[in-house]
């Protein structure tokens, strides 16, 4: 009885055994599905909130209309970049950030290609703009989510 005592207590004290005890928990569908939507929600209010900030306060400080319209789409983007990589690092908490600020920055490329795809289908009329054009803006908006949450994810295991 003696001996097992000492080959747990030695187990637990030894430095694997600690590893295997704080193993990363299992992925599930409700923690993918909270990641991807909230970073989804996150998006434009950190593109809209950030940028209209970031455009009034280059305003304020004598830019020009150029200036601060390009001060306001570099806060928009920023923010939208960072926010959208901090949300699946918030709702998990043990991955790795830079994988999700990777993820979070393809999804934006990627979306950047759907608006030029959108621009190129509907650029003839855009009162024409029907469901699929809807799903394509759905779409631009979601992705820097859906890169952040996969590429964090990823670094979880």
């Amino acid at each position: 009885m003696a001996l097992r005592a000492v080959a747990l207590l030695a187990a637990v004290a030894s430095p694997t055994a600690a590893q295997e005890n704080t193993a990363t928990p299992s992925l599930s569908s409700a923690r993918v599905a909270l990641q991807v939507t909230a970073g989804t929600v996150a998006a434009p209010v950190a593109f809209f909130g950030v940028g209209f900030a970031a455009k009034r306060v280059a305003q304020r400080m004598g830019a020009s209309d150029e200036g601060a319209s390009r001060a306001g789409y570099i806060g928009a983007y920023t923010a939208t970049w960072l926010a959208t990589a901090a949300v699946p690092a918030a709702i998990a908490g043990d991955g790795k950030l830079g994988a999700a600020l990777g993820g979070s920055a393809l999804g934006l490329l990627a979306s950047a290609g759907v608006v030029r795809f959108g621009n190129w289908v509907y650029d003839a009329d855009r009162r024409s703009c029907g469901p699929v054009c809807w799903a394509l803006g759905g779409v631009v908006v979601a992705l820097p989510s859906v890169g952040a949450t996969v590429l964090y994810n990823r670094s979880r295991r």
